[in-house]
């Protein structure tokens, strides 16, 4: 019967539907849920109350969205906190995928002396549940449903849960529904978020309306106040200019259209022959393009992989997909079209080049207008030879207004990792 009345409704009505369950069933849903929540977390806060000590589970999916590092490192540190990394897998590309994404990433953060582990028991063959754990809180960076139910609806409906994102919060997409109001944003503990515009859009358009929103500043931003580490860039022959290439993962349209990499990924190439001996190039594409390309007609595993081994193997390139504050402190210059890193490479007041899509302000909140208007814009191939060429010539200075205005100040008097330690340890009643 269903499917029978699904053929015959016209589809003005089927979308007008739709868009009653988004707009006025779900959002009762998840003022319902934030509800229930608050109830949740008082329970097991008070569970925590007598605790000498607490197991803090931070779950991770890439190693490249990993921007807690500041916040993991304090809690080493403090007797009060057992961090540990749960590696989980990224769900939407395949299993292959997902157990290649994971092993690099235990290896990666095994490298750093972390205590981590993977959430597949290989000898056993099953998952690893959170309760294994002894969890009393989790820590998210991905408000998205990529992993398996147990490592995020389970986890989120069942911990205190606390979410950092990963991002620096510059987008506007679907009604800012997929970034602040999921059923996710409703049910955290608490949302520790990057600057005082985020706060007030969940204010708006979040169920819970901001009633567990702290805001800290970004404390991914905090190793670019950090003494200058070593040079990750690839030793030349001689003294070069050194530029980055960030290319964004959003190739397939959807809500939200940052992405120019199928317009100039040949284009790229071309420019790093032609100045071999001038410029070195480090190609830092987000983790999730590899996926996609894979997924992409036209591209495929092949020549995904063989542009990837391009980018390695040139004598005046490298590709990046770890760490990158020293690789931007390191740097000259940045052409990109991403999304936090909008924000990001102004912390270290260098220029910067913005690849824009048509109408690309349509896509960005009001704090990511303001780190556009710090940045040059380009169009088209002409734009990013102009910018090259300025750099070389030492022609082009960095617009510092975004940095002094929108970064700075949450970092004067203390670093946003110092304020979420606080918070979390004042909510606990630990003195």
């Amino acid at each position: 019967m269903i499917t029978i009345l699904k053929r015959i409704v016209p589809a003005s009505i089927k979308e007008g539907l739709v868009r009653l369950k988004t707009t006025t069933i779900n959002n009762w849903r998840k003022r319902n849920l934030a509800l229930k929540m608050r109830a949740k977390h008082f329970q097991l806060l008070t569970k925590l109350k007598n605790k000498e000590s607490i197991t803090v589970v931070f779950i991770v999916i890439h190693k490249s969205v990993w921007k807690v590092d500041s916040i993991f490192k304090r809690m080493l540190k403090d007797d009060f906190f057992e961090p540990i990394i749960l590696i989980c897998p990224y769900v939407s590309y395949g299993t292959e995928n997902a157990f290649e994404s994971m092993e690099d990433a235990f290896s990666f953060f095994s490298s750093k002396g972390y205590p981590v582990v993977s959430s597949y028991n290989y000898k056993e063959g099953n998952w690893l549940s959170l309760e294994d754990l002894n969890t009393d809180i989790v820590f998210f960076t991905n408000p998205h449903n990529l992993t398996r139910r147990e490592y995020y609806e389970s986890a989120y409906f069942n911990y205190l849960t606390c979410y950092v994102p990963y991002s620096h919060d510059i987008s506007r997409y679907n009604n800012y529904q997929t970034q602040y109001n999921q059923f996710f944003h409703n049910a955290m503990w608490k949302i520790f978020a990057p600057h005082h515009e985020d706060l007030e859009i969940f204010r708006e358009y979040s169920q819970a309306k901001a009633s567990n929103v702290v805001v800290t500043g970004y404390p991914a931003g905090e190793g670019f106040f950090l003494k200058l580490g070593n040079n990750p860039w690839k030793e030349q022959e001689k003294s070069k200019l050194k530029i980055i290439w960030a290319p964004h993962h959003t190739i397939d349209g959807g809500d939200l259209m940052l992405s120019t990499f199928l317009h100039y990924a040949e284009h790229f190439m071309n420019i790093v022959k032609s100045y071999e001996d001038k410029v070195q190039f480090a190609f830092k594409p987000h983790p999730i393009l590899k996926s996609k390309l894979y997924n992409l007609p036209g591209w495929g595993r092949k020549k995904t992989d063989d542009y990837y081994k391009f980018w390695e193997e040139e004598k005046n390139t490298q590709l990046e997909d770890g760490d990158y504050e020293d690789l931007f402190r390191w740097s000259d210059g940045m052409i990109h079209d991403s999304g936090s890193f909008l924000a990001e490479y102004h912390y270290v007041k260098k220029p910067v080049l913005y690849l824009c899509n048509a109408n690309v302000e349509q896509f960005l909140n009001p704090f990511g207008i303001s780190a556009l208007r710090s940045c040059k814009k380009g169009y088209d191939i002409n734009d990013i030879i102009k910018f090259i060429e300025s750099l070389l010539a030492g022609d082009l200075m960095h617009d510092d207004k975004f940095y002094i205005n929108h970064v700075n100040p949450y970092f004067v008097n203390e670093m946003p990792s110092e304020k979420i330690i606080n918070i979390i340890k004042s909510e606990c009643r630990i003195k």
